[in-house]
């Protein structure tokens, strides 16, 4: 995937379309509420700077679509750097199968 840029203090939008968990190549996971669907962005190797969870935070649209917002004052906070943008499942939130989902580069440019 190529890297995505955002504009600092500018508001933003991502949206994730039929994410697939791999589990099984012959079985499709749907995505339920009891699951720990997390995305994220920050410097690569380090705790993250913004963190938002499903359902508290973004939407699941219809099958495994998520849209997520960033407010211009969440993309104001961010220094102009590359990070990393990341959105991985924590499957019935047991904390024992993490699943990497997206993992791509994110760059923060001045207006």
């Amino acid at each position: 995937m190529e890297r995505q840029i955002i504009v600092k203090g500018e508001a933003r939008g991502f949206a994730f379309l039929n994410v697939k968990i791999p589990l099984n190549d012959d079985e499709r996971y749907k995505i339920t509420e009891r699951d720990k669907v997390i995305f994220s962005i920050g410097r690569k190797n380090r705790k993250p700077v913004i963190v938002k969870e499903y359902l508290k935070d973004f939407d699941k649209e219809w099958g495994n679509t998520f849209v997520i917002h960033l407010t211009a004052e969440e993309t104001a906070r961010l220094p102009c750097l590359l990070y990393q943008m990341q959105l991985t499942i924590d499957v019935e939130s047991l904390g024992e199968e993490i699943y990497t989902l997206v993992n791509q580069e994110l760059e923060v440019v001045a207006k």
